[in-house]
């Protein structure tokens, strides 16, 4: 079911312990402190906006190695656009790093991780990458085999360093981005290949942003504005 939180800028903003904890740390009188808390709730401030997640059924599972228990397989396409706040531009901040976490769970049984893509890409410059139609999924430089995909597209340019995980129970797969120069606007795609096994009755997936914003006191933790609510941030798969 698609919700109001698809396609909607979000706010990103620092908790009241992360201002604390800076603050604290660099300044002695209360004086201080308080201004430099306004200045960070100023400057740590970014925006992102989350697209409705995209999958496709996998229907020659083939190239998928199983435990022997009966499976489907989806490939799901998480989307996220990056930005600033305009007074956080204003101020010279930057956006130096996201966290994109995702979390599976299901009905009956539970789906989980079998694969994921960018995993690790640390060095070099920027790449343009390129998924092929063919009978296996190739990435690119990068190399591998991913399994299918139903069309030719260009992921575009990947910004070192990604580092993904599957998380607990292969269950709470995250990814994060920190670009090595300026700052992280813009898109980004990434791609996760879930494995639902057939007494499963019904696979949900859903996403929390976070991040860090580079201010003249140094990097703050930043985070939604609003709570985060896991089943409104959620989508059906199957």
């Amino acid at each position: 079911m698609v919700n109001e939180i698809w396609d909607s800028p979000h706010e990103l903003v620092p908790t009241t312990q992360s201002i604390e904890y800076v603050t604290t740390r660099a300044f002695r009188s209360a004086d201080e402190r308080a201004e430099a808390t306004r200045e960070i709730e100023h400057e740590a401030r970014a925006v992102v906006r989350v697209h409705q997640p995209r999958w496709l059924h996998v229907q020659d599972t083939s190239p998928f190695a199983t435990s022997g228990g009966a499976a489907d397989y989806f490939q799901v396409r998480l989307g996220f656009e990056f930005d600033l706040a305009e007074e956080a531009r204003r101020a010279g901040a930057r956006f130096v790093l996201a966290r994109c976490e995702t979390f599976l769970w299901g009905i009956g049984a539970s789906p989980r991780v079998y694969d994921l893509f960018p995993r690790d890409l640390y060095e070099g410059e920027s790449r343009v990458v390129s998924v092929e139609l063919g009978p296996e999924l190739k990435v690119g430089e990068v190399g591998g085999s991913l399994g299918k995909i139903s069309t030719d597209l260009r992921i575009g340019h990947i910004e070192p360093v990604i580092v993904g995980w599957f998380g607990a129970a292969e269950r709470e797969p995250r990814w994060e981005l920190r670009p090595r120069e300026k700052t992280l606007i813009g898109i980004r795609n990434v791609w996760l290949w879930v494995e639902v096994p057939r007494e499963c009755q019904r696979a949900h997936l859903a996403v929390r942003v976070s991040g860090d914003v580079q201010t003249r006191l140094g990097p703050i933790p930043v985070g939604l504005k609003e709570v985060w609510d896991r089943d409104k941030w959620s989508v059906v798969i199957c």
